[in-house]
């Protein structure tokens, strides 16, 4: 049936309509930019340099995602292929972050930090993981990019997962839960939960042992913890003695090192918003270690006596199996409104970690950050050169440094540094630890040394030895 020439007219005039609304809206989604970060970004990288947070923000900080299963992949195969391959897990991984975000009235444009674990089987995909990441971050739709970190990992909780992912976001001025009378808070209210802390707003089924994410409200202080081991059940053990228990044993002793460490901050269980932990392949099954460390984590989460639950990641990486550990943890806290702590500087150490090599102090056990500094994510750092470990590690550093003074940093900013160490035989791997820490004691010495976590892991993005991310804080100039 032809169309009569009003007809016509109608219909290209409503076509033009529609595509000019598309334009209009494509236009706004890709102008639009969170005031509270600034990005420092390439066009040449899929992801920023550096992005700096605003003193005083409201962040969202997610528990770690993996792919949900293909539903029509099972009907057509049974449950084989379920979840798909490191492409089709991350781009399901990112649909549901963006839910996530949605849920607290946020959007991909508000992130400012991304962390992947890739799963080595036998090698990580970092092509397939990158192709989803830049369908979702720097297209025309969404062209901000924020920090990120890839890493290659042994496996996740289930045998299937190849990707896990966790974000951190920050609140735009007048949106999110915190905004009295906004759907975000009217939807919060409704579900009627109790919080530990007046610093936070958590999500996720109360059922679950952790939250899908926290929302923490402005003008936080907080506290980023060091990487914290298993301790020797020998006190002061000859060199190369190694006796650390089974993994429930190892697990308490990290519950009772970070009951102290938060005493000595001032602060409690009731104030830890997130935990990453790391399970390394042993004699026991991922599954049966998860088990062991989530019996131990209920004693402190969870409980009747303390109903927190941290938003959590949980992944197996080769860490420090060689010397029979079996386990390690890292954990951000926030103080509450009624502490007395003062924030005299951006940044301030606390307590002590030690070598893993030596069992000597090497760095803080966490360091206190004032809500009145800015916050500076930094992508992770690989070494521009080859050689061997110290030339590595000294070139990844230096790569580090200069991302951070794009933003106007230091190193003696720093607040937290990881050091994701290719994988080895224990004395090829002792070697690069031994030369990592040496750096790390040379660069930032006693009185101001950040945060550390050292981890063996799979596999580094460009095959090399070593990959460096930090974040730093800074009082504004």
């Amino acid at each position: 049936m032809s169309l009569l020439p009003q007809h016509r007219l109608r219909y290209v005039l409503a076509i033009f309509a529609l595509a000019l609304g598309a334009y209009v809206g494509l236009r706004y989604l890709g102008s639009y930019s969170n005031q509270r970060i600034t990005v420092y970004q390439r066009a040449e990288l899929p992801y920023a340099d550096v992005v700096e947070v605003s003193p005083g923000s409201e962040y969202f900080y997610t528990w770690g995602v993996t792919a949900s299963p293909r539903m029509k992949e099972i009907a057509r195969n049974s449950v084989e292929n379920r979840y798909g391959d490191t492409y089709q897990q991350s781009y399901s991984v990112f649909s549901q972050l963006s839910k996530d975000l949605a849920e607290v009235g946020l959007t991909l444009r508000d992130v400012v930090n991304v962390r992947a674990y890739i799963v080595a089987d036998p090698e990580p995909d970092f092509d397939g993981w990158n192709r989803a990441f830049t369908e979702f971050f720097g297209t025309a739709t969404n062209p901000h990019k924020p920090a990120r970190t890839t890493i290659g990992i042994s496996r996740l909780f289930h045998s299937d997962y190849r990707v896990e992912v966790e974000f951190i976001a920050i609140f735009p001025d007048g949106k999110g839960p915190h905004v009295s009378g906004s759907r975000q808070n009217e939807r919060y209210t409704r579900l009627g939960r109790s919080e530990t802390s007046d610093r936070w707003k958590s999500y996720g089924r109360p059922v679950w042992p952790m939250s899908t994410g926290k929302a923490t409200i402005a003008e936080t202080g907080m506290f980023y913890s060091s990487s914290v081991r298993p301790q020797s059940m020998i006190p002061n053990p000859p060199p190369g003695f190694f006796m650390y228990g089974n993994i429930s044993q190892q697990s308490a002793s990290l519950f009772k090192q970070m009951d102290a460490q938060l005493k000595q901050a001032k602060l409690s269980f009731e104030d830890v918003f997130f935990i990453r932990a790391c399970v390394y392949p042993g004699k026991d099954s991922i599954g049966k270690s998860f088990a062991a460390f989530n019996k131990e984590y209920e004693k402190y989460f969870n409980n009747a006596k303390n109903p927190n639950r941290p938003t959590r990641t949980v992944m197996s990486t080769p860490g420090f199996n060689y010397r029979k550990q079996s386990i390690s943890i890292e954990y951000y806290a926030a103080y509450p409104g009624s502490s007395d702590i003062a924030f005299e500087s951006a940044k301030k150490p606390v307590g002590n970690s030690f070598s893993v090599i030596d069992a000597k102090p090497l760095a803080s056990a966490g360091t206190v950050v004032s809500p009145d500094a800015s916050m500076l994510f930094l992508a992770g750092n690989i070494s521009a050169v080859e050689g061997g470990m110290k030339e590595q590690a000294a070139s990844a550093l230096e790569a580090l440094k200069n991302r951070a003074e794009i933003a106007g940093a230091t190193l003696e900013d720093i607040v937290h540094i990881r050091a994701y160490i290719a994988n080895a035989n224990q004395k090829v791997l002792d070697a690069r630890i031994a030369d990592w820490e040496s750096l790390y004691k040379e660069t930032f010495g006693d009185e101001n040394a950040p945060a550390i976590t050292t981890l063996p892991v799979d596999s580094i993005v460009g095959g090399g030895m070593i990959e460096l991310e930090a974040a730093a804080a800074l009082f504004p100039k």
